[in-house]
């Protein structure tokens, strides 16, 4: 996302300068010259200005689906402390009322902060609330590393999840999808941050407030009273009022989306069309086939959404290229300071360490599902050492996220993740039936509700609401009219006798990978076969493992010996041709190159339409040898639009991997066949 990783560091990291603590051990900005919170009673406010007056309570009761927050100002993290504590009380509420099929809530908090306080700076300023201390530390052990950007936290066992921004207001905001069903306006008082208030974060509100289904029109609430302010909101539609303000403050604002102004443009008209998920269906019961980590991780996240997930998958639990004993669970950023690329897996790669830990637990020596041992990413070549300075000089990561080294870079936390042990574990929910069945193709019924028909090798059939297609390179069999260009790469690995291999503290890559032994065993690879697939094991390919060893250091010649060699694998990757996953819905092909066919003209002079989207049937494919990190970010994307909660990532990222992409560019670069616009 440029506007937002273009953002320099320091900008991220001068909060660290900017803060002071008061007398009474109050933080407050020096910037601004303004206290983080009330002097008098914080919390109460918080309840009391954003809680109360966006009637949050009131709503949860009897709310459905997703409820999404969008807080300008994270501060201190109070606002969305007590937002989640009023929550767990209203969850418990329901809970004693419902049942759980019923009750489907779900808080995203979206907060966004220019200047972030560091973890430290957190832990000093939240202790003065020791009534929030369990919600604060679960907050700070997934706290994000100050680096621009989204920053994406979850704890689905309450149902909540928090998308951290690191930026500017105005460009973040223009990064959101929505919905959006509160707002919280923070972020110090006009008159000492009016960098902040300006019609530029109005007309963003508006934009993001518009189009809201019946009954979920967004709400607002600001503790200042200011005319600027008021005049700001009534001209982005939304009807405001002047309660009394807190602790003796005389008034502040309140109010509700309702726009004046006739009727609404629908949202084709304020983006593309194609980025506008389609509404979301009535049934909770999705399909996912394919059982790899991009299926487990999807049928997981739609499971800890509420859904009941049936999970199939011919040949069981992480058979193909999942079933690698080893995977480096590391990241090979882009040196381009504009790389969405880049932007993608940093934000993929935290969220990946976050759910490995929370399936496997502590990456320790004694852990055989993972082990946080670090990954060495080797300069191996002159080539490659440049492009590692550039990375480091143009992003400038903190050393706790990636340290330099004179070898290379180093990732302190990352490490090595046994696939089909995460995936195992991914699958133990109750949402979650596992099914070993072959399905030998998809057809559809013409039923709204039920627009899918599965057919089996067992001659067995079954209708669907909602299918996504998790089998990498094998869902074009599947899906034998969809634009998916998508290429299978053979990788061989080769295991090796690893009784006088060096000493190996952490994940050596280069060319190639290897991982700290396992029960005697190292395992080294793989190699990178286009056009190739041959499933047999070859001493070509084991040669070509071998050779890579001499990258690691003059220490492992000694290795490269075939009689080192115990045995090894062959899996096959899917990629796509700019290297991300595809993850969403997916078009219909024909009626989508005939609606947009003025994109081969002038690509940038979008036809005003309604995308036609396949009904029910989402893909998540594409990982290449990257999936240890991307399939849980990719996960929480598919669950966004299938639920319609707001996203997550930026909307640069999110066009960036929904499978549409392909065909949009082909369509501007005149490479569709004409008879797609028959």
């Amino acid at each position: 996302m440029s506007e937002i990783s273009n953002a320099s560091e320091a900008s991220v990291n001068t909060a660290n300068l900017a803060l002071k603590w008061s007398e009474a051990g109050l933080p407050v900005s020096t910037q601004f010259n303004d206290p983080y919170f009330s002097l008098k009673n914080g919390l109460a406010e918080t309840d009391y200005v954003f809680i109360q007056h966006n009637q949050l309570r009131e709503r949860w009761a009897t709310w459905q689906g997703p409820f999404c927050v969008i807080e300008t100002g994270f501060g201190t993290g109070l606002n969305f402390l007590a937002t989640w504590r009023a929550f767990q009380q209203s969850n418990r509420q329901r809970n004693q009322q419902e049942s759980a099929e019923e009750n489907d809530l779900w808080l995203h908090f979206t907060s966004i902060e220019k200047y972030p306080l560091s973890k430290e700076q957190l832990t000093q300023a939240l202790a003065l609330w020791p009534e929030l201390a369990d919600l604060t530390q679960t907050l700070l052990e997934q706290y994000p590393h100050l680096t621009a950007g989204f920053h994406h936290l979850r704890w689905p066992e309450q149902r909540i999840s928090l998308t951290l921004i690191f930026a500017d207001v105005h460009d973040a905001l223009k990064e959101l999808t929505g919905p959006v069903h509160a707002w919280y306006l923070d972020g110090f008082s006009p008159a000492k941050n009016p960098e902040m208030w300006t019609d530029e974060l109005y007309q963003q509100m508006r934009h993001l407030s518009r189009n809201p289904q019946p009954g979920k029109e967004a709400s607002v609430a600001t503790f200042t009273a200011a005319s600027q302010v008021r005049r700001g909101l009534q001209g982005a539609g939304f009807k405001v009022h002047n309660p009394e303000g807190f602790g003796g403050k005389r008034h502040m604002l309140a109010g509700v989306y309702h726009a004046q102004c006739g009727p609404e443009q629908p949202p084709y008209f304020q983006q593309e069309p194609w980025l506008i998920a389609p509404n979301p269906r009535g049934s909770r019961e999705v399909t996912v086939i394919g059982a790899g980590l991009a299926g487990c991780h999807s049928a997981r996240s739609l499971a800890e959404a509420g859904f009941k997930v049936t999970l199939i998958d011919a040949l069981g639990i992480a058979q193909c290229a999942s079933g690698n004993p080893q995977g480096g669970l590391y990241v090979k950023l882009a040196a381009d300071d504009k790389a969405t690329h880049t932007d993608f897996y940093l934000e993929a790669y935290e969220l990946a360490l976050c759910s490995v830990k929370a399936q496997l637990g502590d990456g320790d020596e004694q852990n055989l599902g993972w082990q946080s041992c670090g990954v060495m990413q080797l300069a191996s070549s002159e080539k490659e050492a440049a492009r590692q300075a550039q990375f480091i000089a143009i992003r400038q990561p903190p050393s706790a996220l990636i340290e330099v080294r004179d070898s290379g870079l180093f990732y302190p936390q990352a490490g090595w993740v046994a696939p089909a042990r995460l995936c195992e574990a991914l699958v133990q929910h109750p949402n979650i039936r596992f099914e070993q069945a072959e399905l030998t193709s998809l057809n559809p019924t013409g039923r709204d509700d039920t627009p899918w028909q599965l057919c089996f090798a067992s001659g067995e059939q079954r209708s669907a609401s909602t299918v996504v297609i998790a089998t990498a390179w094998q869902a074009k069999e599947l899906l034998t009219d969809a634009y998916l260009p998508v290429k299978n790469i053979r990788g061989q690995l080769t295991y090796l006798d690893a009784t006088s291999a060096p000493a190996m503290p952490h994940v050596l890559c280069a060319n190639s990978y290897m991982a700290p032994p396992i029960a005697g065993q190292l395992c080294l690879g793989a190699t990178y076969n286009l056009n190739d697939s041959n499933t047999e094991l070859r001493d070509s390919d084991h040669q070509t493992n071998l050779d890579h060893l001499k990258e690691f250091g003059d220490e492992w010649q000694l290795m490269a010996t075939h009689n080192k060699i115990v045995g090894g694998r062959v899996g096959f990757r899917c990629t796509t041709p700019d290297y991300l996953p595809m993850v969403g819905p997916l078009a219909d092909t024909r009626p989508f190159a005939k609606a947009f066919k003025q994109l081969s003209k002038n690509s940038k002079q979008i036809p005003q339409v309604e995308a036609p989207l396949i009904p029910g049937l989402f893909v998540n494919i594409g990982h290449g040898s990257r999936g240890l990190v991307s399939a849980p970010l990719c996960a929480e994307i598919l669950t966004d639009l299938i639920t319609g909660r707001s996203s997550c990532v930026s909307r640069t990222i999110l066009e960036a991997v929904l499978p549409v992409r392909f065909l949009v560019r082909d369509i501007a670069r005149r490479k569709v066949p004409n008879d797609h616009y028959d």
